[in-house]
């Protein structure tokens, strides 16, 4: 039996129109915005550390999470494209680094640098709206003894 080359396509068109209704193309990317700032720690820059904004599912920002590294003159700036545009729950990680002893094998636990309410988005207090064409830069004033 044979079939024409029109039936033989039929297959191929209907996959193709499934997979172009199931999006996951650029109009389905929530906008996002460069996101840049400073981080001190009683009136001091943070020296080192980590930057997460996390989008505020209360407030109606859903998405992915934006993480940024701390430099030591206290500014930070988001990876890749930033942070999705909205309200955001902000989180920052700040550690004691320290060198491998060779007598105690077993890693122990980082020291935070700073209170640990800070490290936990839930709890930091910290919030950020991010907005699309606007300059995104936010100042960060942590308290040793919040």
């Amino acid at each position: 039996m044979q079939c024409s080359t029109s039936l033989k396509l039929i297959p191929v068109l209907i996959l193709s129109l499934t997979l172009s209704a199931c999006g996951g193309g650029p109009s389905d990317t929530p906008p996002m915005a460069p996101v840049k700032g400073v981080v001190t720690l009683d009136g001091k820059p943070l020296t080192t550390g980590t930057i997460q904004f996390t989008p505020d599912k209360d407030r109606g920002t859903t998405g992915r999470m934006a993480l940024g590294g701390i430099k030591e003159d206290g500014t930070f700036e988001l990876m890749g494209d930033g942070a999705q545009v909205g309200h955001h729950l902000v989180s920052i990680e700040c550690y004691e680094s320290s060198a491998f002893d060779p007598n105690q094998p077993v890693n122990q636990a980082p020291k935070s640098l700073i209170p640990l309410k800070y490290t936990d988005p839930k709890k930091s207090e910290i919030t950020a709206q991010v907005q699309a064409g606007e300059e995104n830069h936010f100042t960060f004033e942590l308290k040793s003894k919040p």
